[in-house]
């Protein structure tokens, strides 16, 4: 899955996380929600050391652009 995944300019990935298709052009990254409100967990499997010393911060989840706590 990882290497099917487009990367931004930057080298990233944007995960896409809504019910509705993105379009054809952006379902690669695109990861199916239900309707209505949802709750996001992450998972971190082999975490590196900045991770489980707490010295690592997720990036924060946008709607529409709007950032998401």
């Amino acid at each position: 899955m990882l290497p099917e995944l487009k990367k931004d300019a930057d080298g990233g990935v944007t995960l896409i996380i809504q019910n509705e298709s993105p379009g054809k052009h952006k379902e690669t990254n695109w990861l199916p929600a239900p309707k209505g409100p949802f709750i996001m967990y992450m998972r971190l499997y082999w975490p590196k050391e900045e991770a489980t010393e707490g010295k690592w911060t997720r990036t924060a989840a946008e709607k529409s652009g709007v950032k998401l706590i």
